[in-house]
């Protein structure tokens, strides 16, 4: 096996590793204080609904401008 594909492997298994425990950290988190947890759930559900609305408005204004001067 060659050097390289040794350390992508291992690169993979320790963001996995370091992704579980982060996972871990969030789940304990919340449920450690219910006031705390609900907060940063309403947050990060508030920051994803309006990615979602930047990217959907982002896609229907692309449908109207034109591509490299020609008109749709």
């Amino acid at each position: 096996m060659e050097t390289k594909q040794v350390a992508v492997y291992l690169i993979i298994a320790g963001a996995v590793i370091l992704a579980l425990k982060f996972v871990t950290e969030i789940i304990s988190f919340i449920l450690s204080d219910f006031f705390l947890g609900l907060g940063a759930i309403l947050v990060v559900g508030g920051a994803v609904i309006l990615a979602l609305k930047f990217f959907k408005e982002n896609r229907d204004d692309a449908k109207d401008e034109p591509f490299r001067g020609i008109e749709k």
